[in-house]
């Protein structure tokens, strides 16, 4: 089948804080952007061979994960497994969008193509990270090949839900404050001819059963069954390294972010992340480091109350200084795990929201915060750009990329 999808198309949620719900992806740019980033990781002169090796990537399909794959597998020469749920392709379906898949799909499909080509093992399982199952096929993969270890786990998983194995029912997190209520700037959509503007979202505290289920979804309980599981089955090898990546937030967000329901999770992470590092280096003189990414554009950010506000702001601050996920993992692995061991602050986390976090920027972001009064127009520069950072994650704005001509729909889905 030929098909075009010549534009994003989105809607804003007024009711959820204009959280923003996309409404189509384009495959065709969601692997030219994977494949730019191959490039990135190849120009960037930060390479460093560690052939022979071979990681997982929990959650390898977006964001920190394939930013992080991409590090291993180009810049290291390593050879990678990505465990991630993503919507394949159906062709028999009648809707278009499912008939393709999903961004997640075609991002894995670019970059294992790509490090096929440069003979790395690169390998997806499709499925959730909280299913057993998915760890035995993991383990079985690795069986495949005598003596077959891994050298590293990065664990970049951000999925709002799971099943519950033990129950069989889905588990959702919720991004809720803690205690209080507490008040969220957003912005909404354009309306015809009026711009964005600026709103106000009250979010009231999480109830104790949220925050068990977010710190369920979110927290580290998880991490430690999947290393417990890969230690039984004699999968982990020397110096063995567990790198957990997650988002602590700041001033501007504490109220949803660490001192909210989802900071209870993170601090879980956190927890459970020194324990293994404890028993990873008794058992393999190996490391478990928890680290704190900056903040980023991904698919998740149009979901989140409040963020794409943040982000708007954030990309004109900081300009030239800011970090997506690849230039955040191209310069982690090189400063921190290159040679002494990673430079972690007073609480055992790995700082790479250093820049995000500096005084100047988070001076300047309060400043325009405070000036931001609900009702009022928000700048309509700041808003085209987060939404063409946004729109990228799902394959449009790419440079070059003709999105009025069609593709085929079969083809474009092949590895």
């Amino acid at each position: 089948m030929q098909l075009a999808i010549p534009k994003f198309q989105f809607r804003f949620v007024p009711a959820l804080g204009n959280v923003i719900h996309p409404g189509n992806f384009h495959p065709v740019g969601a692997q030219r952007i994977a494949e730019q980033m191959v490039a990135r990781c190849e120009r960037s002169g930060t390479n460093r061979s560690r052939a022979g090796q071979c990681w997982l990537v929990v959650g390898g399909s977006g964001g920190f994960g394939s930013a992080a794959r991409l590090v291993l597998g180009i810049g290291r020469g390593a050879d990678t497994i990505n465990v991630s749920l993503d919507g394949q392709p159906n062709p028999d379906s009648s809707n278009k969008v499912r008939k393709i898949g999903s961004p997640g799909f075609h991002r894995n499909l670019a970059i294992e193509r790509t490090l096929r080509a440069r003979g790395r093992m690169a390998q997806s399982i499709d499925g959730d990270a909280f299913d057993p199952q998915i760890r035995a096929r993991v383990i079985e993969l690795l069986g495949k090949e005598p003596g077959r270890k891994l050298d590293g786990v990065v664990w970049a998983l951000a999925a709002p839900r799971a099943i519950d194995s033990r129950t069989g029912q889905g588990v959702a997190s919720a991004l809720r404050p803690l205690g209080a209520s507490v008040a969220i700037k957003t912005f909404t959509g354009r309306d015809g001819d009026e711009g964005p503007k600026v709103s106000l979202l009250e979010l009231t505290p999480g109830t104790p059963e949220e925050a068990i289920a977010t710190i369920f979804v979110m927290g580290g309980q998880v991490v430690a069954q999947w290393i417990n599981a890969l230690r039984a089955a004699d999968a982990l090898a020397p110096g063995f390294q567990l790198l957990t990546i997650s988002y602590r937030g700041n001033a501007l967000n504490e109220g949803v972010y660490r001192r909210g329901l989802i900071g209870l999770a993170k601090a879980d992470l956190e927890f459970h992340t020194r324990v293994l590092d404890h028993q990873l280096a008794q058992e393999f003189g190996g490391r478990a480091v928890a680290i704190e990414g900056p903040a980023v554009v991904t698919e998740a950010s149009g979901g989140i109350p409040g963020v794409p506000f943040y982000m708007a702001h954030l990309l004109d601050v900081m300009r030239d200084r800011f970090e997506d996920p690849l230039d955040s993992m191209l310069r982690m692995f090189v400063e921190h795990f290159d040679g002494d061991a990673p430079k972690l602050d007073g609480e055992k986390l790995l700082r790479m929201d250093d820049r995000e976090l500096a005084g100047d920027v988070q001076a300047e972001m309060a400043t325009r915060f405070d000036a931001s009064t609900p009702g009022q127009p928000f700048p309509p520069a700041l808003y085209e750009r987060f939404m063409a950072e946004y729109a990228r994650t799902r394959g449009f704005e790419v440079s070059g990329l003709d999105y009025e001509a069609e593709f085929d729909t079969d083809a474009v889905c092949q590895p």
